[in-house]
């Protein structure tokens, strides 16, 4: 069966509305709300695992943060936002696990739709404001991982930061010696689409991120940074296969964020290899 037809156009912002700080406090707020009930929920796994598969019994909940579950093609992404954002301001702070659960689930749903809709669809026109969303939204991250986060889990925090050595995995092989030749080699742009095309082989590799420094930019190193993806999964969409990104940004504590294809792309085309 063929997709419908539909112009994006009714996704674009006019570039004089486009406001990146909003976006990227927007995204940030969706994604602070994941990573502190994620990082609540994993000390209490058993009755976590539980109380997922209870939430996901519920008709009309699905198990699911493909945008295209929620929002239909040429849909309004407003409808689904405006109440989800109402429910999580309602069980916020959350007093159980309960709530735990479920505004996990409404913040995780929220971040895939609001990255489809208002960042890949909305700045479509301007990949010059969707670079500076990406770097805005990872400060505002890295920041609150290194202070609330910090406060609010002070020994996983700890933990992070702590140099760790790599698990052995049978599947993957061990780090190659240093060599000066990789440590320093850009990441061309035909490594990203060998990477993108088959997102496993990302798995056991670590980049250093060195966004190009344009003239009235930050000329701090806070866009600067070792990362590297920590797993991935495959979804069925109608227009094709999905893949969402688990990305550690070393810079903020060790802490992994939700990413899609286009947003490991943006690391990807300005990064090297690192050792």
């Amino acid at each position: 069966m063929s997709t419908p037809n539909y112009s994006l156009d009714v996704y674009k912002i006019p570039r004089s509305l486009v406001d990146v700080e909003a976006l990227a406090q927007q995204a940030s707020r969706y994604l602070k709300i994941a990573a502190e009930d994620t990082e609540f929920l994993s000390h209490h796994a058993t009755r976590r695992d539980e109380l997922i598969a209870e939430l996901y019994r519920r008709p009309g909940v699905k198990p699911n943060a493909n945008p295209d579950l929620f929002v239909p093609l040429g849909g309004d992404p407003d409808v689904y936002f405006i109440p989800a954002n109402a429910a999580i301001e309602r069980i916020t702070p959350p007093k159980t696990l309960e709530e735990r659960v479920k505004r996990l689930h409404l913040a995780a749903t929220a971040m895939s739709i609001f990255s489809r809709f208002k960042i890949t669809y909305g700045l479509l026109d301007h990949p010059d404001l969707e670079m500076q969303y990406q770097r805005r939204r990872t400060q505002i991250m890295r920041e609150w991982y290194k202070t609330e986060f910090a406060l609010l889990f002070p020994e996983s925090a700890a933990a992070k930061r702590m140099p760790t050595t790599p698990p052995t995995r049978g599947h993957l092989p061990s780090p190659p010696p240093t060599r000066p030749a990789t440590v320093s080699r850009r990441v061309s742009r035909e490594d990203v689409d060998e990477f993108l095309n088959n997102p496993h082989t990302l798995i056991g590799k670590r980049f250093v991120h060195s966004p190009p420094k344009g003239e009235g930019q930050d000329q701090s190193d806070d866009d600067c940074g070792t990362w590297h993806v920590t797993s991935y999964t495959v979804r069925v969409a109608d227009g094709g296969i999905e893949h969402e990104y688990q990305v550690v940004l070393e810079a903020l504590g060790g802490g992994a964020l939700p990413m899609d294809g286009e947003e490991v792309r943006y690391l990807l085309q300005d990064s090297t290899f690192a050792a």
